[in-house]
């Protein structure tokens, strides 16, 4: 009797203890929420920040420093090339013009009358070389003042309109050589010019689309083309130039600052995962009833889905939002599965 009890004692012990077993294993495994891998649009885009300016576009200064006498053009204000936007001080630099093209048509006057008589033979050609180098010299006097009496008028250098009149020129300001006064520019061509970091201009090149955002259009993007880039870069701020190129209808206007993501890739049936599933470069996955991890190479992420190269079958089942602490081989449970968009 006895023998017999502890024999059903001991079963009905190991039969429990696999129960138990059963139960810890199994029912008390962690739940997660799984996905499957869809396939869908997946594209790869460069970041970038830029500014939008004229096509055409010139910034205006002096040579000269002096006083403001008069300022003919305003803000707004459209001007053909060569119009005078403003006007500085001109002290004796024009008396010294009006002397100077005196002298010049004394000069020609001489050489003319000096040529007459060198025909006649009544002159020298020594004189008469005196009067050309006279001449000459009083020409070459009359263009520099000219050139320097000139400098005293900014104008236009192109077609256009007064964009911006840099800390508002005023009639009385001084004026410094180098000095930028005006921005001309044609309002009727704008662009972006951009800059992209160096460690991702080798995957621009011209006529990729450029999704553009503004903060005068929230939660609208508006569309541009990359149209070159500059061949050098910057090595201290370790960025290329890149322009891009903008529709006629566009609403973006000079000066606005854009945030722009160029498409450098795009893939209309990319396998795609969320990104919440991603573990740096891995993806936690679940075979057998246990967590197994997939390294994979990643290619374009989105804020809500990633696309995988390569270390992924379609068929895998993907947990969603792995938990802190996940091991290999771990005894997981899914969770009812949710698709990847």
């Amino acid at each position: 009797m006895s023998k017999r009890m502890i024999w059903i004692s001991g079963s009905a012990v190991l039969a429990v203890l696999a129960i138990v077993g059963i139960y810890f294993l199994f029912i008390q495994a962690p739940s997660v929420v799984v996905a499957t891998p869809q396939r869908g649009l997946a594209v790869e885009a460069v970041y970038a920040t830029g500014t939008v300016e004229p096509v055409r576009y010139a910034r205006v200064g002096t040579k000269i420093s002096g006083r403001i006498t008069d300022v003919l053009k305003r803000e707004g204000d459209p001007v053909a090339a060569g119009d005078i936007l403003a006007v500085i001080d001109v002290g004796e630099d024009i008396s010294r013009v009006q002397e100077l093209a005196a002298r010049l048509k004394l000069a020609d006057a001489d050489l003319d009358r000096a040529r007459t008589l060198r025909r006649s033979g009544n002159v020298s050609q020594a004189a008469l070389d005196q009067a050309l180098s006279a001449q000459a010299a009083a020409a070459a006097a009359f263009r520099g003042a000219k050139a320097r009496l000139d400098d005293h008028f900014i104008t236009a250098p192109i077609a256009g309109a007064v964009l911006r009149s840099e800390s508002q020129v005023k009639v009385g300001d001084m004026a410094q050589p180098g000095q930028v006064l005006f921005m001309v520019g044609d309002q009727a061509e704008l662009q972006i010019e951009a800059e992209v970091d160096e460690e991702d201009i080798t995957k621009v090149a011209a006529q990729q689309e450029a999704l553009i955002r503004a903060d005068a259009f929230p939660g609208r993007a508006l569309s541009g083309t990359v149209e070159r880039i500059t061949p050098y870069g910057d090595p201290v701020g370790r960025t290329y130039r890149v322009y891009l190129s903008l529709p006629d209808d566009t609403p973006l206007i000079s000066g606005m600052t854009t945030e722009i993501n160029i498409v450098v890739r795009r893939d209309e049936n990319a396998l795609l995962v969320p990104v919440s599933s991603l573990s740096g470069t891995s993806v936690w996955t679940i075979s057998e009833g246990r967590a197994r991890r997939a390294d994979v190479e990643l290619g374009a992420v989105g804020q809500d889905a990633a696309e995988i190269l390569s270390g992924l079958s379609e068929d895998a089942i993907v947990i969603a939002s792995p938990p802190s602490g996940l091991t290999e081989g771990e005894r997981v449970r899914a969770a009812p599965s949710k698709p990847a968009s």
